[in-house]
């Protein structure tokens, strides 16, 4: 309920929950969401939105109508299919008007999500060197060695991109470790 209204929040194939979803769209105005469609998911087609696009019918299980007794026995959602780099990914999103949220936008989102997810693997490879376990033992030294890796990766990024800015059709995301 914290999240703001006329917003998006990328989600990861973890949060499936389609109760969940549905109560994420409910709770305010234009609290959309999206996420990869899971591969075992099953779904019924209801119109095709154009290439690569549907608007579709997920059926809740008993188990999610018990825990959210709001939530529809259906929940309509679009479904876009895109190719990308040899691979067909699939993004199901609550956004549902191919006019006013063109698939181009949508994929070229979900694409950030991934530049998110690689800054946090640099992260666990490069600065914490694959440790499973933090140094600090209290939770307040937990939190400010946590803080420091975030420091030393956002300056390090901060140095990549001034290098890309200096460069001609580099982008930041494009320097790695």
């Amino acid at each position: 309920e914290q999240t703001p209204e006329h917003s998006l929040t990328i989600l990861d194939k973890g949060f499936y929950a389609l109760g969940l979803l549905h109560h994420w769209s409910a709770s305010g105005a234009e609290k959309h969401w999206m996420l990869p469609l899971r591969k075992d998911a099953q779904y019924r087609v209801r119109e095709r939105l154009g290439t690569g696009q549907e608007l579709v019918e997920l059926k809740l299980s008993p188990q999610a109508r018990k825990k959210w007794p709001a939530a529809p026995e259906m929940l309509i959602a679009r479904l876009i299919s895109k190719e990308v780099n040899g691979k067909k990914v699939q993004i199901l999103t609550s956004m549902c008007d191919p006019l006013r949220y063109p698939k181009a936008d949508i994929v070229d989102l979900y694409g950030h999500r991934w530049e998110i997810e690689h800054g946090f693997r640099e992260m666990k490879q490069y600065l914490l060197q694959n440790e499973l376990t933090l140094r600090s033992k209290k939770p307040e030294l937990v939190r400010q060695e946590l803080w420091g890796v975030a420091l030393a990766y956002n300056l390090l990024r901060f140095m990549m991109a001034q290098m890309a800015n200096s460069l001609k059709h580099v982008e930041p995301y494009q320097i790695g470790f």
